[in-house]
C-alpha cells in the first residue's frame, strides 16, 4: 500500500499538468503499442541473425571434424545468445523504448514545446526593430560621453584624456549600441584575439571597420597601438585612415607589389616579437617591462586577397596562430566566409561578427543561427556579435564626420608629442631618387652613400665601403657612369687641404678618351708623422670607367700593368666598370659586384644574378636607369642608384 501511494504521488496530477487525462489516453493509443512491439521485434531479429550464421558455421565445422575451429566459434555464439536474452528481458521490463519520450511530452504542455525557438526568433525581431527605431548617438558623442552640439572643438582634448587613462594589455573600442541602449564595446585582446567579419554588399562592412579603427585610435595612443590596413576593395574604405598617426602601413589591391611587401613585413614583425619575448624570458609581450605597441591588422575583402595572393596566406595563418601572445591581432572582413578562411585560421578567430547576409549557412557558421538573414537591407550597420554566449544584436554608430575626427586624433598626437611609429614596410624602389645622405666613417674609411637598397620589406640607404675591389657590370646606358660620378663627387672634397677628417689614401680617376685613357690624381693631405717615425706607403682608391680593355691581357696601354698590380695589392681599392662579366677575367678578385640587368636571362645569369632573384625582378627593372643588384657575401640586394646629373666639368 505504501509503494502504490509513493508511485501515485510521484506522478503529477491532472491539475498540475493541465492535460493529464488526455495524455494518458494518448499513451494507450494502439499506434504507440504497435510501434513498441515493432522495435522489440526488429531488435531481436538484428541480434538473432548473427547467431543463426554462427550456428551454421558450427554445423559445418562439426561435419568437417575441425574441432579447433569449434572451440573458437562457441564463445562467439554464446555471447550472441546472451545479447538476445538480455534484449527480451528488457522488452518485458519496459513496454516500449518510446515511453520516456512520451512521458516527457505528457508532463509538458504542447504549447511549450516550440516556445524556446519562437521566443528566440521573437526576441531577435524585437531587438532589430528597436535598433532600427533608435540608431543611437554618433561615434564622436560616444568618445566624449556627451551629445552636446559643437563638441568637435573639444574632441581632441577628450582623446588626450582617453590616452592618458589607457592602461594594461587591453584595447577596448566603443563601436555601436545594443538593444538595451548599452554601448557595444569590443576588446580584441580579451574577446578575440582575432575577429572574422562577414556581410554582403551594402551591409555596412566598410563603415563598421572604419568605425572600429577610429574608435581604437581615439582610445589608445600611437605608442600603444598601431594599425596595418589592407584594403582589397580599391582603397575607398581605408584611404582616410592612412593619415592616422597609428597607421604603420596601408596598401590596396591596386599595388600588389606593395601588398606582398606588407605581408612579408608582417611575417618579419612576428619573428621580431618572438625574439623579444624569448630575450625577455616571458610568454607574452604583456609581461614585458617595455612591450611593443599592439599591432592590429585589418583586412577588407579577405577573399580578394586570397585570390590574388594565395602564396602569401601562410603569413596570415602564422599571425592568427601565434599573434595572441605577441600582441598582434587580426580582423578579417569578407563577403563569403565558407571556403575562404582556412580551418586553421578559423580555429583561432573566437570573435564572429555578421552583418546582413543572404545565405543562412553563412550566418550559422559565424553565429550558430540564421538570424543575420532577417536583417532589413535598408538598414546597413545592423549585425550580430558572437562571443560564445549566443548572437547579440547591435548597430554600428559611425562618425558624423570621419575626416574631422582624424584631424582631431592628429591634433591630440601633436599635443602629446607622440613620435610617429616606424613604418612596418615601405613602397618598392622608386625609379628616380635624388641624392641624399652623408658620408660616414668606419675604421678610418669613408662609407659613400650611392642609392637605396631594398630588402624586400623596407628601403635602406646604401653606402659603399672603400674596402676591397668593386666591379660594376652592365651594358652602356644603364647608370654605371652616373654611379662612378657620384662616388668621385663625394671623394674629391675629402682630398682638399684642410678637409676634416682627412683621408689616409690618394684618389685616382681614369676615363676613356678618344686616344685611350686619361687619368687624374688627387693626392690626399699628408699628416705630419710622429717623431721618430716615417710615413709609409699610402693606400690608393682608383676609379675606372670602361675598364674592359685595360683588363685584357694583350692590352698595351701603360695603365694595364698598373691596374693588374693594384688589383693584387691589399691596401688598394679599385672601383671599375665593365660591360660584361667575362671582362673581369678573374672575378674572384672582386669582393663586391654591382650588376645592372640587361633583360636577357642568359647574360644576367652569367653576370652572377641568382635565378630566384632574377625571377622576382619586375619586367621593367632592365629599363630603369640606375637599377642594379649588389652581389656581396652571398646576397643579392636590389639597389637604385641616385639620379644625379653629371656635369661636363666633372672630372
Amino acid at each position: 500500500m505504501t509503494k502504490v501511494h509513493s508511485l501515485a504521488s510521484a506522478r503529477p496530477s491532472s491539475a498540475a499538468v493541465g492535460h493529464g487525462s488526455a495524455n494518458d489516453a494518448e499513451y494507450d493509443h494502439p499506434r504507440y503499442a504497435n510501434k513498441g512491439r515493432a522495435q522489440v521485434i526488429l531488435t531481436v531479429v538484428a541480434q538473432t541473425a548473427p547467431a543463426l550464421a554462427q550456428a551454421g558455421m558450427i554445423w559445418y565445422v562439426v561435419g568437417q571434424g575441425r574441432w579447433m575451429l569449434l572451440l573458437l566459434l562457441l564463445p562467439s555464439l554464446t555471447g550472441t545468445l546472451a545479447m538476445v536474452l538480455l534484449s527480451l528481458l528488457r522488452a518485458h521490463r519496459r513496454p516500449s523504448p518510446a515511453f520516456p519520450a512520451r512521458a516527457q511530452l505528457a508532463y509538458s504542455p504542447a504549447s511549450d514545446r516550440a516556445s524556446p525557438l519562437r521566443t528566440r526568433e521573437d526576441q531577435t525581431r524585437q531587438d532589430l526593430a528597436q535598433l532600427v527605431s533608435d540608431p543611437g548617438p554618433e561615434l564622436e558623442s560616444r568618445l566624449l560621453a556627451s551629445g552636446a552640439p559643437g563638441a568637435h572643438g573639444l574632441l581632441w582634448q577628450g582623446i588626450v584624456h582617453a590616452w592618458l587613462a589607457a592602461s594594461g594589455p587591453t584595447a577596448p573600442a566603443v563601436i555601436g549600441i545594443r538593444p538595451d541602449h548599452r554601448p557595444l564595446v569590443i576588446d580584441l585582446p580579451r574577446d578575440g584575439p582575432h575577429a572574422l567579419v562577414a556581410g554582403t554588399t551594402g551591409s555596412g562592412k566598410s563603415v563598421f571597420l572604419q568605425t572600429w579603427c577610429l574608435a581604437l585610435a581615439a582610445s589608445q595612443p600611437p605608442d600603444r597601438l598601431n594599425l596595418v590596413l589592407l584594403d582589397f576593395k580599391g582603397g575607398a574604405g581605408f584611404g582616410l585612415l592612412a593619415r592616422l598617426p597609428h597607421t604603420v602601413g596601408c596598401v590596396t589591391n591596386l599595388d600588389l607589389d606593395r601588398a606582398v611587401r606588407a605581408l612579408n613585413g608582417l611575417q618579419r614583425e612576428l619573428e621580431r616579437r618572438q625574439r623579444l619575448v624569448a630575450k625577455a624570458g616571458v610568454e607574452d609581450t604583456a609581461l614585458m617591462a617595455d612591450p611593443p605597441a599592439r599591432l592590429v591588422v585589418v583586412i577588407d575583402e579577405f577573399q580578394a586577397l586570397r585570390q590574388l595572393l594565395p602564396d602569401y596566406l601562410d603569413r596570415l595563418t602564422s599571425l592568427a596562430s601565434q599573434g595572441r601572445s605577441l600582441g598582434m591581432n587580426l580582423v578579417a572582413c569578407t563577403q563569403q566566409t565558407m571556403g575562404q578562411v582556412s580551418a586553421q585560421m578559423r580555429a583561432n578567430m573566437n570573435l564572429g561578427i555578421c552583418l546582413r547576409v543572404r545565405d543562412p549557412l553563412q550566418s550559422r557558421e559565424l553565429l550558430g543561427s540564421s538570424c543575420a538573414t532577417t536583417i532589413d537591407p535598408a538598414c546597413p550597420g545592423l549585425g550580430f556579435l558572437e562571443q560564445g554566449r549566443g548572437p547579440q544584436a547591435f548597430r554600428t554608430c559611425p562618425a558624423v564626420d570621419p575626416r574631422t575626427l582624424v584631424e582631431q586624433v592628429i591634433k591630440a598626437s601633436r599635443f602629446c608629442g607622440c613620435r610617429p611609429p616606424a613604418p612596418l614596410f615601405s613602397p618598392p624602389l622608386p625609379e628616380h631618387d635624388p641624392a641624399c645622405g652623408k658620408i660616414l666613417w668606419q675604421s678610418g674609411r669613408p662609407l659613400i652613400p650611392l642609392g637605396r637598397s631594398d630588402d624586400g620589406v623596407l628601403l635602406h640607404l646604401y653606402r659603399l665601403p672603400l674596402k676591397g675591389h668593386t666591379a660594376l657590370i652592365g651594358p652602356p646606358g644603364r647608370g654605371k657612369s652616373t654611379l662612378l660620378a657620384l662616388l668621385a663627387r663625394s671623394l674629391i672634397p675629402l682630398m682638399q687641404p684642410g678637409a676634416r677628417p682627412g683621408p689616409s689614401f690618394d684618389l685616382r680617376i681614369t676615363r676613356r678618351t678618344g686616344h685611350g685613357y686619361s687619368s687624374r690624381d688627387f693626392p690626399g693631405p699628408v699628416p705630419e708623422p710622429p717623431k721618430g717615425r716615417h710615413n709609409g706607403s699610402r693606400r690608393l682608391v682608383w676609379i675606372l670607367d670602361d675598364a674592359q680593355d685595360l683588363l685584357d691581357p694583350l692590352c698595351r696601354d701603360p695603365l694595364a700593368p698598373l691596374l693588374q698590380e693594384a688589383l693584387g695589392q691589399e691596401g688598394t681599392t679599385v672601383v671599375l666598370a665593365v660591360e660584361t662579366a667575362g671582362a673581369l677575367r678573374r672575378p674572384e678578385r672582386f669582393s663586391r659586384r654591382l650588376v645592372f640587368p640587361c633583360g636577357e636571362r642568359g647574360a644576367d645569369l652569367a653576370a652572377g644574378i641568382p635565378a630566384d632573384q632574377l625571377a622576382n625582378l619586375s619586367s621593367r627593372a632592365s629599363a630603369i636607369p640606375g637599377r642594379c643588384l649588389v652581389l656581396e657575401a652571398g646576397l643579392a640586394i636590389p639597389l637604385q642608384v641616385f639620379s644625379l646629373a653629371v656635369k661636363q666639368s666633372d672630372p
